[in-house]
């Protein structure tokens, strides 16, 4: 898996980050709800973002070339 650097990734409710400053995603298994699907770590940030999106949507923002990218 290779990261896609210097991309605008997409964390749901009009919340972004640098592709190169994700350093983790976790899912949520606690406290679950509307809004609330996946914890990501970003350097430079003492706590993570609460993401809307699942782990697999971001990940796979974070690995694959945008459309157009070739």
């Amino acid at each position: 898996m290779r990261m896609q650097s210097g991309r605008m990734v997409s964390l749901g409710y009009n919340k972004y980050v640098r592709s190169d400053d994700v350093t983790a995603v976790e899912p949520l298994t606690e406290g679950r709800g509307p809004g609330r699907r996946t914890l990501v770590w970003v350097r430079g940030l003492d706590d993570p973002i609460v993401a809307s999106r699942s782990v697999a949507a971001i990940v796979n923002d974070l690995t694959n070339p945008a459309p157009g990218d070739d």
